[in-house]
């Protein structure tokens, strides 16, 4: 008894393509041709294939079948690395899952960063955006730490964050003042925000030029300006320790030579 190319294809719940993607990477012994030059497969072919899906099933790459065909050795290698993936997966997804419960718990727009999700009703798109690039550049405790300055909002925040482009000269100064405040208070507590580089994950030169272009694209010049001119009011009053206002002074003469440049 013998089969066909797309008879065993149909046998082994496989392709035609699969079978002869095996057959070009050694996997599956090429059959003997009738008179008529066609393949035709047999029992050991049959017996392959089930072979190999159910090392596909359990996730065994096919660049490692090969290797461990005969070898319990090596079998029971690839199965224990093959455990130590799953389980990493399943972690992922079981994390993946409670965020999105999260997610539909909080009515939270889908793009918000993890640790954000409980308040991103009180968060401007702008500020969810950010705080989505700041999780891929920032250490876990340090996006803690933004996460309860994203949890304090005040009434003035809100209007910054709704101020138009062309806003008047008095109303950025007014809000400027009143952020001034709040902005003092984060600063004093979380000094590392003065080189906020300092906390970074990963390539800093990368991380530092995502954020400015960011903030150019996510917020309009007058709310920039506003949390400009609130800055310049704050920094002089800022008790802090000397070490941290002279490493935000480099942080500023670093970015002043890296624009420069």
């Amino acid at each position: 008894m013998g089969w066909s190319t797309s008879e065993l294809a149909r046998l082994t719940g496989t392709t035609v393509n699969t079978i002869r993607h095996y057959h070009k990477l050694g996997l599956l012994t090429e059959p003997e041709r009738m008179s008529n030059g066609y393949k035709q497969y047999g029992a050991s072919h049959l017996l392959r294939l089930h072979q190999i899906r159910r090392m596909r099933e359990l996730g065994i790459p096919l660049s490692d079948i090969g290797s461990v065909d005969d070898d319990h050795e090596q079998q029971q290698l690839a199965l224990k690395q093959l455990e130590v993936d799953l389980g990493e997966q399943i972690a992922a997804l079981e994390k993946a899952r409670t965020e999105v419960s999260q997610l539909l718990e909080h009515g939270a727009p889908i793009d918000t960063a993890s640790g954000f999700i409980d308040i991103a009703a009180r968060m401007s798109n702008s500020d969810r955006a950010l705080m989505n690039i700041y999780s891929t550049l920032y250490e876990e405790s340090a996006l803690a730490e933004m996460r309860s300055i994203m949890s304090e909002t005040t009434p003035y925040d809100q209007e910054v964050d709704e101020l138009a482009e062309d806003a008047d000269d008095a109303t950025r100064e007014r809000l400027a003042e009143q952020i001034a405040p709040s902005m003092k208070r984060q600063l004093e507590a979380k000094p590392w925000l003065l080189a906020p580089t300092e906390r970074m994950t990963g390539d800093v030169k990368m991380g530092q030029a995502a954020i400015i272009g960011s903030l150019r694209e996510l917020y309009n010049d007058a709310q920039i300006d506003v949390i400009q001119r609130a800055f310049i009011s704050v920094f002089p009053t800022l008790e802090i320790p000397d070490e941290d206002r002279e490493r935000f002074i480099a942080f500023i003469k670093h970015v002043a030579a890296e624009e420069e440049g």
